[in-house]
């Protein structure tokens, strides 16, 4: 089986979304803004656990196509090596 690259895999690619929308809330803190009478970071941090549950279906989908490729591929190969 073919070596792939650390990073063309799903949850490093995921995981560098995640800790760039951290780093810009963290950095930003918006903590003297207010909308709707709730701090802006307040909204951004729901934001953020709305964003990690969309990570995780994405991720999960993501790596079922990644391992349905690689059986497909898997399959392929062996079919051309008995022939």
């Amino acid at each position: 089986m073919a070596q792939r690259s650390k990073f063309k895999d799903p949850g490093f690619i995921l995981a560098i979304v995640v800790l760039l929308y951290s780093a810009i809330v963290w950095v930003w803190w918006p903590h003297e803004t207010y909308v709707a009478g709730v701090a802006l970071t307040a909204w951004l941090m729901l934001v953020g656990i709305i964003l990690w549950f969309i990570l995780a279906v994405v991720y999960v989908f993501w790596i079922e196509y990644v391992e349905k490729s690689v059986k497909e591929e898997t399959e392929r190969r062996e079919m051309h090596e008995n022939n």
